[in-house]
């Protein structure tokens, strides 16, 4: 057994749906989709459909920085810092009394995606592409003095960043941790490899807002996103202490490895399942505890599937009982940030008692039989919440949190 338990203190969001935790969860409650028409050059020809920040929310982001800051950094980083800064002043920034016990662990997917054509380079190329820079960033920012690190596992980047840095907490290696997740790569070559691989939806003559509809029958794939998600996990009894306003518990973590394929999930969502188990019992809550699922739900006919699945098999008749819900049919796949984005969702939906929809959900699959909040929010009691996210070469994890309350 761990020696401390951890509390979540402060959280931030950077999405589709706008700068801060705050307007993105009323987006998500009310049922707003980010997706929209992106174009990649001046001339407006190449154009596709992704959930992307508007560029002068983007703008604001970089004119946050200080002027050397912003020349020497990334998109990715902007989005990061950002997220970061928001969930430490929320938590009441708690690392100024001991900056050596607070550190930050952030998952970025890719980063910085090089064009496939040619690129100038320079003195500052190799500070904005290394993933690492998010993590490096917010400490020289924040002045977090303890330990940083950088991780990369995909889609599940962000959710693994939080699981490692909730060990640093729990046993005692840290008083608070930074952790979250980030990725921007809504480029025209990003959005071509995702094509190739069938994984993107590249229809013509649909909606854009209704593009992204996770658990659907006639989903036909994801629809890029953007965005950073972080919370401040804190030892709890340090947050009692200095009287923290304790949003939620970070009971478990599980992750697992479908050691299957570098693409295609493990069959009948078998390393999906094991990461839950591994999350509940971490947790040691009965899995009926948990009333909600924030599901890695990505509207791919692989995924949706395999992951119903597996929720089945963990949860039994429970699962009949559980909400699922993917936040993706709004602010599409933010890739190695959508882990963090949604575990930052998952507490807010036990802050606010609240289980956000999955959006453009119409025609129900057969082998998609959950209860997905289709369309519309739906307020519930909520003791305890879980989130789960998956990645390609089949990294799996899953997360537990709880309402302070609950023991």
């Amino acid at each position: 057994m761990f020696p401390y338990r951890v509390a979540v203190t402060g959280v931030g969001l950077v999405t589709a749906l706008g700068v801060g935790a705050e307007s993105t969860w009323a987006g998500l409650v009310a049922g707003r989709s980010a997706v929209r028409t992106v174009s990649f050059d001046a001339t407006g020809d190449k154009v596709s459909v992704a959930a992307e920040l508007p560029p002068d929310q983007v703008e604001a982001l970089g004119a946050r920085l200080p002027p050397d800051v912003r020349q020497r950094s990334a998109r990715f980083v902007h989005f990061a810092t950002a997220a970061a800064a928001e969930a430490l002043r929320q938590a009441g920034r708690p690392h100024l009394s001991a900056p050596e016990r607070f550190g930050v662990y952030a998952g970025v997917g890719i980063g910085v995606p090089h064009p496939s054509e040619g690129y100038d380079v320079g003195p500052t190329s190799i500070i904005k592409v290394m993933p690492n820079a998010a993590p490096a960033w917010i400490t020289i920012l924040e002045g977090l003095k303890g330990p940083s690190l950088a991780v990369s596992t995909a889609c599940a980047s962000g959710a693994h960043a939080i699981g490692a840095a909730f060990d640093q907490v729990r046993l005692g290696r840290a008083i608070g941790m930074v952790a979250g997740g980030v990725d921007t790569v809504i480029t025209r070559d990003v959005m071509r490899a995702y094509s190739w691989m069938r994984a993107l939806n590249t229809a013509k003559d649909e909606e854009p807002t209704a593009m992204s509809r996770p658990f659907d029958a006639t989903r036909r794939g994801f629809v890029l996103g953007e965005g950073a998600g972080f919370m401040v996990l804190e030892e709890l009894e340090h947050a009692r202490a200095r009287g923290a306003n304790i949003l939620a518990e970070l009971r478990g973590f599980g992750a697992a490895s479908d050691a299957y394929n570098i693409v295609a999930v493990a069959p009948e969502g078998e390393g999906m399942g094991r990461a839950m188990r591994a999350a509940i019992a971490d947790a040691r809550l009965p899995a009926d505890a948990i009333g909600y699922i924030s599901a890695h739900g990505t509207s791919t006919k692989m995924n949706d599937k395999e992951e119903t699945l597996a929720i089945r098999r963990v949860f039994g008749a429970h699962a009949d009982k559980l909400l699922v819900s993917s936040q993706k049919s709004m602010i599409g796949h933010c890739m190695g940030g959508a882990g963090a984005v949604e575990a930052v969702v998952t507490v807010l939906s036990l802050v606010h008692q609240t289980a956000t929809p999955t959006i453009n959900l119409k025609n129900p699959d057969p082998d998609c039989d959950l209860d997905y909040v289709a369309n519309v929010a739906r307020e519930v009691h909520l003791d305890a919440a879980m989130s789960n996210s998956f990645g390609f070469g089949g990294h799996d994890s899953a997360i537990v949190f709880a309402r302070p309350e609950v023991t």
